[in-house]
């Protein structure tokens, strides 16, 4: 089990020096919810670019901290893929087989290419925050 985890994470790590997506193209995730889709390219795509968080300006970097649940095949090992999950983000907690976690944007395609990954949603919270930044899109 360790050597397939250290595999897949090295395939992970050769696959995303290949870049995530060019500017402008959209990235379609395979088991990530779409709303959590649309921010992530919202994001990467308008690196730069000015937008209005909570009230406040904020410069889009395409990393900013998403909080995200992350449900894997119940055979996975727990504190393998707790591991797997820190080299992207930071747990916050595990109802197994789902993981809480904060993870910056630009690695969200990184996680959703791992096939013991089933789906990744946004928590209900960053959902209803994330929905109402984009819907107000960039500063003009």
């Amino acid at each position: 089990m360790l050597r397939t985890c250290i595999l897949i994470i090295l395939s992970i790590l050769l696959f995303s020096t290949f870049g995530f997506t060019e500017q402008g193209k959209p990235w379609k995730g395979a088991v990530t919810e779409a709303d959590l889709v649309k921010v992530v390219n919202f994001l990467i795509n308008n690196k730069g670019k000015e937008i209005k968080l909570d009230g406040k300006k904020h410069t889009i970097k395409g990393k900013e901290e998403l909080d995200v649940e992350i449900t894997v095949l119940s055979c996975c090992d727990e504190q393998e893929f707790r591991k797997y999950i820190h080299v992207f983000g930071k747990v916050k907690d595990v109802k197994f087989p789902t993981f809480h976690a904060r993870i910056p944007a630009d690695k969200i395609p990184q996680i959703d290419k791992n096939g013991e990954v089933t789906e990744i949603n946004f928590t209900p919270e960053a959902h209803d925050f994330w929905m109402n930044a984009l819907k107000h899109g960039l500063k003009k």
